[in-house]
């Protein structure tokens, strides 16, 4: 890769709070790198997707490129049999007035000491249903199910607080998966875990989150292209390669947007004014960002010829609307 490709989920504002948020990041967070690489880029493209879409767009364009199943079979130095294969997260699900709400997993904070147990109680019921479960950590188990292969499922960020009925995973099938939940469910309420979480204020482990079906062969255990998560922007500058920086996803899901702007700032810090200064020392020829929120993508390309448009002052203003040339 000629030049670095960076993901930035969320980065994008929300409609109904794009104006506020970007009035918030010109007049208190200072973006100077994020500011002069949106407003002098040199292609800028935006797609919508469907609200109800099975994965959220960031989701969606990376999986052209890496498939999120193998991407972790990869970093778990997992080889996997030849089969059909998911992901399994264990989850928290909310009980509101009248349906179950999907909580974001990574305000669960669940330690590898109560995942293990968790994880033996599912694998010995999976196993009994003729299915292999492997531990990848805490958050991240890997199921092997081939009667499920046309089981369609949703990404656990594209269902996350919403009613689950709708985004549960479908298929002539689903009735089996919704069977083993329920039984791993009642194993688990009783567990020693869910009491030792409470008592230190953490959400009860009362779910499970099945999603990334793939079929595994060969040549899905073989080496490939690593997708780099939160890297350095020094390392990207010296190798560029295809990252993705999350740090966003926790306050986005949550509705955080005073923390959002906090890491937004951070962000400029750490990643794009380096990444500018990089471009202006012609270190780097080009970079191109892709930004996203629930519901739209943005990307944007800046190159060091791009940057010589001084008319195009510094501006905000792209992450809600498309610029002008």
């Amino acid at each position: 890769m000629s030049h670095p490709e960076i993901i930035i989920p969320f980065a994008l504002p929300p409609a109904e709070h794009a104006k506020d948020l970007v009035k918030l990041l010109t007049s208190e967070c200072g973006l100077d790198g994020l500011a002069m690489l949106l407003s002098r880029s040199r292609t800028f493209q935006r797609e919508h997707y469907d609200d109800f879409a099975p994965a959220l767009p960031h989701e969606i364009w990376l999986s052209k490129r890496h498939n999120s199943l193998i991407t972790l079979c990869h970093k778990f130095r997992q080889t996997l049999a030849d089969g059909y294969w998911f992901v399994i997260n264990p989850v928290h699900l909310h009980i509101a007035s009248n349906h179950l709400v999907l909580t974001d997993y990574r305000q669960l904070e669940l330690l590898e000491t109560e995942s293990r147990p968790l994880f033996e109680i599912a694998r010995s019921v999976f196993q009994e249903a003729g299915m292999e479960l492997v531990y990848g950590d805490a958050a991240n188990w890997l199921l092997r199910a081939d009667a499920w292969s046309e089981m369609t499922t949703t990404t656990p960020d594209a269902a996350c607080g919403h009613n689950i009925e709708i985004w549960s995973p479908q298929g002539p099938l689903a009735r089996s998966w919704r069977k083993l939940q329920n039984e791993i469910q009642m194993e688990w309420f009783i567990h020693p875990v869910q009491e030792q979480r409470q008592r230190r204020a953490a959400k009860v482990i009362n779910g499970m989150w099945l999603w990334a079906g793939t079929q595994v062969g060969a040549d899905a255990n073989q080496p490939g292209t690593e997708l780099q998560a939160n890297s350095r922007a020094t390392e990207l500058i010296a190798m560029p390669h295809l990252t993705v920086l999350d740090q966003l996803s926790l306050c986005a899901l949550a509705n955080d947007w005073g923390s959002w702007a906090a890491l937004m700032q951070q962000l400029d810090q750490d990643w794009f004014k380096p990444l500018l200064s990089a471009l202006r020392a012609r270190q780097l020829q080009q970079v191109n960002l892709v930004l996203s929120n629930t519901n739209t993508l943005l990307q944007v390309q800046t190159s060091t010829g791009s940057l010589r448009r001084f008319w195009r002052s510094a501006s905000f203003k792209h992450l809600s609307h498309a610029p002008s040339q």
